[in-house]
């Protein structure tokens, strides 16, 4: 065999790594198209995203305020492009719910359930 011959053994890795990297770019221009045209048929639609602007409306705080805590990592958010961001307005809210002051009726309560388990 000559030097220069290659098998299609050595073949099958970049031949593969080529399908799969057109058959993902294809996919890819297909998802986008659909969504164009489809808009109400996107994959998250059961999921509301808001802009920073509107997560600063709905969370009442100041937009700069969301950037700083976005930021700091004290809000959870995607990006959408380089700067743009996005933030899930479920997430939002169980942000909001997890920061929730207990009355004092509600830590009575568990300090009489804490002292019971005792």
């Amino acid at each position: 065999m000559n030097k220069e011959e290659v098998t299609v053994v050595e073949l099958l890795p970049k031949i593969y790594h080529h399908i799969n990297v057109a058959v993902s770019n294809a996919v890819g221009s297909a998802l986008e198209r659909f969504q164009k045209e489809n808009p109400s048929k996107s994959p998250y639609k059961d999921e509301d995203f808001l802009s920073a602007e509107q997560a600063a409306s709905f969370l009442k705080l100041k937009l700069n305020t969301i950037y700083s805590k976005a930021e700091k990592g004290e809000l959870p958010f995607y990006r959408s492009g380089k700067r743009k961001l996005l933030f899930s307005k479920k997430e939002l809210e169980q942000h909001v719910l997890k920061r929730k002051v207990r009355s004092l009726d509600e830590l009575k309560e568990e300090v009489e359930q804490y002292n019971g388990m005792k």
